[in-house]
C-alpha cells in the first residue's frame, strides 16, 4: 500500500531490488532490464545518488558476468554521478575497483 501512493519515490528502488534478485537467480535478461529501469527512473526523478548506485551495481553485475567493457563503462558513469553528488570517497573507491578489474582482465587475456 505504501508503494501505491508513492510510486514516484520508490519505483527506482524497487527496480533495483528486482535487478539484484534476478542477478542472484541467474535471470540475466530480466536483471539487465531491471537495472536499466532503475537507472532510467532515478534519472527521470533527478535522484542523482540513486542513479549512481544503480549504475554502480549494474556495472558490477556486468563485470561479474564477463561483460567487462560494458561494466567499466557503467562504473565510470557512476563515478561521474558520485562526483556531482560530492561523494569523493566513493569515487576513489570505484576508481580503485576499476583499476583492479582492468588488471585482472589484462592478466586473464595474457594467459
Amino acid at each position: 500500500r505504501l508503494f501505491d501512493g508513492s510510486a514516484w519515490n520508490f519505483e527506482n528502488k524497487l527496480s533495483l531490488l528486482h535487478a539484484e534478485l534476478y542477478f542472484l537467480n541467474q535471470c540475466h535478461t530480466m536483471a539487465e532490464l531491471s537495472y536499466q529501469a532503475s537507472i532510467s527512473s532515478a534519472h527521470e526523478r533527478r535522484f542523482l545518488h540513486e542513479e549512481a548506485m544503480a549504475q554502480e551495481l549494474y556495472g558490477i553485475y556486468l563485470v561479474e558476468n564477463n561483460m567487462v567493457g560494458r561494466g567499466v563503462l557503467q562504473l565510470e558513469l557512476a563515478i561521474g554521478k558520485y562526483e556531482k553528488w560530492g561523494a569523493m570517497r566513493k569515487v576513489d573507491s570505484l576508481k580503485d575497483f576499476i583499476e583492479l578489474v582492468n588488471l585482472s582482465n589484462n592478466a586473464w587475456r595474457s594467459n
